[in-house]
């Protein structure tokens, strides 16, 4: 079973003196998870750090213990910019193609993958000429395509309308991946699918549970009247 377990860690970049992360302790195993809390308490940090990301890609100081067991894969807020190629048929098959697949065995996966991310109708269109929620598609098969036991998205409905948060939603919850970990405020649009609630506050877990019983923070879009729909 993958697993994610962090144990007194704390996280600062390296421009900063500040720790973003302070003492957090969580487990993360086979569920539906989002992390959330005011602009600044440290989500998306929180979230690079469970990827495996934050020291990789951003430098800066790590203390305590990250355990990661599974293949992650993670989706980033400014997904655009990690689309590296024209279109989205080259972009998976430069992805699967890195895997040592065949030819015939990596036209099957993207056949797969464009049908569960319903992008069929976009793989030889040029990625600039996509929407915005085209192209968060064409990301998250991108990452499915590293076929993830763990799969991580940053505040997937900052770039979308509403009618695309709950195709997204839609989406998500159909993926089959064991774990979801998302990082974002607007609970409304993830009521009926999330197991539990993780909630920040200034680098700090102040609550890991239901999320009817979460601390309703004014700056976290909460479903009216906490109801499921």
């Amino acid at each position: 079973m993958a697993f994610i377990e962090l144990k007194e860690v704390f996280y600062r970049y390296p421009e900063s003196e500040e720790w973003v992360l302070k003492g957090v302790n969580l487990s993360v195993g086979s569920e539906r998870v989002v992390i959330t809390g005011r602009t600044g308490s440290g989500k998306t940090t929180l979230l690079r750090v469970m990827s495996g990301v934050a020291l990789k890609v951003y430098g800066g100081e790590l203390r305590g213990e990250v355990l990661i067991d599974g293949r992650v894969a993670y989706v980033p807020q400014e997904f655009d910019l990690y689309i590296l190629m024209p279109t989205p048929r080259e972009e998976l098959t430069y992805i699967l193609s890195a895997q040592n697949l065949g030819l015939n065995d990596v036209e099957v996966r993207i056949r797969e993958i464009s049908e569960l991310l319903g992008i069929k109708e976009l793989l030889d269109r040029r990625v600039v000429k996509l929407s915005m929620g085209e192209r968060q598609r064409v990301a998250i098969a991108s990452a499915i395509a590293l076929n993830p036991e763990i799969l991580m998205l940053d505040e997937p409905f900052a770039h979308i309308d509403p009618k695309g948060a709950v195709d997204l939603v839609r989406l998500l919850s159909n993926l089959g991946v064991s774990t979801l970990v998302i990082s974002e405020h607007k609970l409304r649009y993830l009521a009926n699918i999330i197991d539990r609630v993780v909630v920040l506050r200034d680098g700090t877990v102040v609550y890991s549970g239901s999320l009817e019983g979460a601390p309703k923070d004014p700056d976290i879009e909460w479903p009216l009247s906490m109801l499921r729909w």
